[in-house]
């Protein structure tokens, strides 16, 4: 990465920015038979999706998108729906859709994945408080004995000529990327809210607890 490039990131992070938040749900649905995970109902009438953007818009963000290839299954909840500018290459597009949207619109992204329905306000303020303060272009979270989850992270927008070259010049993995762009980890002790819903055993162990709970 260009050092001017880098340069004009930090230089730009406004420690009062405002941000827009977007859901990461462009997978293709193969590890739970064809169903789409954000559309999963952990509890009757709520699925990950509805929960996700709750607690988004509880933590201030000024708009949400669902950042999908397709449109369809996610029509009826009345997000905007983004698809990738560069389809193919997995989380990194989808990060790249985000930031080009908001473009104009928002100084950061909140990006989430749409199977971690444990994050709620807590952690996300935690986030973006922590990237207000930083001042540093990406902020993400880790828990445990340092497990990165580089999905759940503040971007600044001006991350995303970065971000976009890096692609071009076949970077695949965001952990990479947020490396480059000398990211900052906000560390969480309990790591339940980051736990993502992969597997029917997954599912099964998610509505299980829900149902104890209720």
């Amino acid at each position: 990465m260009a050092p001017d490039v880098l340069q004009y990131i930090m230089l730009n992070v406004d420690s009062a920015a405002d941000f827009g938040a977007a859901i990461l749900a462009g997978g293709r649905a193969t590890r739970l038979e064809g169903i789409h995970k954000a559309l999963l109902e952990i509890e009757p009438g709520v699925t990950m999706l509805k929960k996700i953007a709750g607690e988004l818009a509880s933590c201030g963000a000024g708009e949400i998108i669902v950042l999908a290839n397709d449109p369809k299954p996610y029509g009826k909840f009345g997000f905007q729906i983004v698809p990738d500018v560069t389809p193919g290459i997995g989380p990194l597009a989808g990060i790249e859709a985000g930031l080009s949207y908001y473009r104009g619109r928002h100084d950061a992204v909140l990006f989430v994945p749409c199977d971690m329905p444990g994050i709620t306000a807590v952690e996300l303020s935690a986030l973006v408080r922590a990237f207000r303060e930083s001042g540093k272009p990406v902020i993400y979270a880790e828990t445990g004995d340092f497990f990165a989850h580089p999905l759940c992270a503040v971007v600044h927008i001006g991350s995303l000529d970065a971000v976009s070259d890096d692609i071009r010049r076949g970077v695949r993995k965001v952990s990479d990327v947020w490396r480059e762009l000398g990211a900052a980890a906000v560390h969480f002790d309990d790591p339940a809210p980051f736990v993502n819903v992969n597997t029917p055993e997954d599912v099964a162990k998610l509505l299980s607890v829900n149902l104890e709970c209720s």
